[in-house]
């Protein structure tokens, strides 16, 4: 289907509303535990119940699957030479991590620096893990390389370099055309994710790069990130600030 390209540009509350309904409907595998305290609560029931659904697509992609494919905390990590790559700058950080703009002292190539804070081993072999599997899927960052400080220990991970522009800056800006687009773009890397059988928890205008000039998209920060299981129980909490940012 082809559509007619506009040159009006958007308020940025009506690409908001437009990627949140996106997510919304893109979210087969929310097959989470629901609390319903409140409501027993409020009617003085001295139980408390959980509400139990299943994903009603790809809901069983992992089980013929070996289970050195989900297994994460098996993983053994092959770690890298930090030394190969240089940091020019900071670009953001966030509660498990700090970002740099690098690059390859060995082809000059510019990069992403994943740096990360002291977390379990565990969230961060899942992360790695997640990554590997949706290696080269549509529009998903893709990681370079896993390297590790000889002396601190510090873990980073090493991504495909994305010459973001600010959403802030650059959703304004957006056509009917160009928001169709890369909401049509986010769609795809979804649906890919979630036919492995990963859930990206964690979809908001921050984790959302776009290269408007080469019209690239990439999906990134998948340190939320978890592989469905029917029945598995999934924390589910939200910081209260973020309950309209995420996904």
């Amino acid at each position: 289907m082809n559509y007619a390209r506009r040159t009006t540009t958007n308020p940025p509350i009506l690409l908001h509303l437009l990627l949140f309904f996106a997510i919304f409907a893109s979210r087969p595998l929310l097959a989470h535990y629901c609390s319903i305290n409140r409501e027993i609560d409020k009617i003085s029931c001295p139980y408390r119940w959980q509400v139990m659904s299943k994903s009603r697509v790809y809901s069983d992609v992992n089980v013929p699957r070996p289970k050195e494919y989900w297994d994460y905390e098996s993983l053994t990590v092959q770690w890298g030479d930090q030394d190969g790559y240089e940091v020019i700058q900071k670009v953001g950080r966030g509660k498990y991590s700090e970002v740099f703009e690098g690059k390859n002292v060995n082809n000059n190539e510019r990069c992403v620096i994943k740096i990360l804070k002291p977390v379990k081993k565990k969230k961060i072999k899942r992360e790695i893990k997640i990554l590997q599997n949706l290696c080269g899927g549509p529009n998903i960052i893709k990681l370079l390389d896993i390297v590790r400080d000889q002396h601190s220990k510090t873990p980073s991970l090493v991504f495909e370099f994305v010459n973001n522009t600010d959403f802030k800056i650059l959703y304004p800006t957006l056509t009917d055309y160009d928001i169709r687009y890369y909401i049509y773009k986010l769609l795809k890397a979804l649906d890919y994710c979630h036919s492995q059988g990963i859930m990206h928890r964690d979809v908001k205008p921050h984790n959302i790069m776009i290269d408007h000039e080469l019209r690239k998209l990439r999906l990134i920060d998948w340190g939320l990130a978890e592989f469905y299981h029917p029945g598995k129980d999934y924390n589910v909490r939200v910081v209260p600030g973020n309950i309209l940012k995420a996904s």
